[in-house]
């Protein structure tokens, strides 16, 4: 059952000393209709004797330690006897006090397991002074069930951290950057790690601190800081420096492409910015040409040499597309060529070769329109002359990638008829670059 101090502990507290926010309190699992969640914890806190009697080669303290990870964290006996080899439970108490703990902030039983084979030495935590004051204060300043297992599980360090000494003063000073618990919880959760090692201190700080005295706006600092911690507490002289080149070629401290600009300057080492500028040129593009592109778009600086061609060589070479066209409307090549850039191409062909369309259709109306737009303009308008166009669009988009399924049925599906062809036939007719 759920130890006792867990139950009182958490009735007894409604929030977290010195900050605001919401518990999960066990006092409504007391009352009668909510006992189904007192058999949830005892259904991850029983033993099952048959695993025990199955793994007889194991001591008394091993096959105790395989049978219990078995049992609550949903692991496999190979890989809960890999463990069992580096900790040895010799009672239930401390190991199912750990497991109904952190069931209660959200863990499933695959979670648990996760989080046992990176950090095992958890189960030995101590429960009630340790692992669940952090817990609360994760809670406290807005983590919910589902971004408490995510977080911990990709970074365990932070359940190695004082609470009072490291975990509550980066907090403080990552919500004097951002103003509010929940872009504090953003950017941990997008930078587990950095929270924990990064020196916020003496590098976040003093960043932040310039590019308010350029003018930045507190919306941007905010956006650079949640979506890229690591970057924004990266040496102080890079920093500047990075600051010093975004203004130079031409971004103004005002907008949020500066701190974007940023990023890809600070994360970016000088051999690799170079070497862009090398591919570029192999496409037609002067340095020029590749900055100002940089100025539109400052991510597509990101992509790697190889990505930022194969997408190019199907727009130029097979589509038929201008190089120089493209540059100046970079974000085209922020899409996946093989979820957006293709499949919407290859319904432009198949139209382009009944005729169905009567001027040429600029690149960017056809890649950076949203889907809903695209599937009204391109292929609902057509299917009563191309029935089978809709599902066309399905074949062309790999079935493993994502796309909006939702808002294809919903624009699709009430014109749609039965038909006897497989669009598979009908494929037949158009040359193989459309497809792949």
């Amino acid at each position: 059952m759920v130890p006792n101090f867990i139950i009182s502990r958490l009735v007894a507290s409604s929030s977290f000393t010195g900050y605001k926010g919401s518990h999960v309190l066990l006092g409504s699992l007391l009352s009668c209709k909510h006992t189904a969640s007192l058999v949830f914890f005892n259904y991850f806190t029983s033993d099952t004797s048959s695993d025990s009697k199955s793994d007889g080669k194991q001591h008394k303290g091993s096959t105790f330690t395989v049978s219990d990870l078995i049992n609550s964290c949903g692991m496999s006996q190979t890989l809960a006897r890999e463990l069992s080899n580096r900790v040895n439970l010799k009672t239930s108490d401390g190991p199912n006090a750990v497991i109904d703990i952190l069931s209660i902030y959200g863990f499933s039983k695959s979670q648990l397991a996760k989080l046992v084979v990176r950090h095992p030495s958890v189960l030995f935590t101590n429960v009630e002074d340790t692992l669940l004051p952090k817990l609360e204060f994760f809670r406290s300043i807005g983590m919910s069930n589902t971004e408490i297992p995510k977080i911990l599980i990709a970074n365990h360090g932070i359940l190695k951290r004082h609470l009072e000494n490291c975990i509550i003063p980066r907090y403080e000073i990552l919500k004097s950057v951002v103003h509010a618990d929940r872009e504090v919880v953003r950017a941990i959760k997008n930078a587990p790690l950095g929270f924990v090692y990064g020196d916020l201190m003496n590098r976040l700080v003093p960043n932040i601190d310039i590019l308010r005295e350029c003018g930045v706006p507190q919306a941007s600092i905010t956006h650079l800081v949640t979506n890229s911690l690591s970057a924004a507490y990266v040496e102080h002289s890079r920093f500047v420096e990075a600051i010093k080149t975004a203004k130079e070629i031409g971004f103004s401290p005002l907008k949020m492409d500066f701190v974007v600009a940023i990023h890809v300057l600070v994360t970016m080492r000088k051999e690799v910015w170079e070497s862009r500028f090398e591919v570029y040129e192999r496409w037609g593009w002067n340095r020029e040409m590749a900055l100002r592109a940089f100025r539109k778009f400052p991510s597509f600086m990101k992509f790697s040499g190889d990505t930022f061609s194969r997408k190019m060589s199907f727009l130029v070479k097979d589509m038929g597309c201008s190089s120089e066209a493209i540059a100046e409307y970079p974000l085209v090549v922020a899409y996946s060529l093989e979820k957006r850039i293709i499949p919407r191409f290859s319904v432009i062909k198949i139209l382009k070769s009944k005729g169905l369309l009567e001027k040429n259709v600029h690149f960017s109306s056809i890649i950076c329109t949203t889907e809903e737009k695209f599937l009204e303009k391109f292929v609902v308008n057509f299917q009563n002359v191309l029935p089978l166009l809709p599902d066309l669009y399905r074949d062309f988009v790999p079935f493993e990638f994502y796309f909006d399924t939702d808002c294809i049925n919903k624009l699709i599906n009430p014109f749609t008829g039965d038909s006897t062809f497989s669009s598979l036939v009908y494929l037949s007719s158009f040359p193989l670059y459309v497809l792949f």
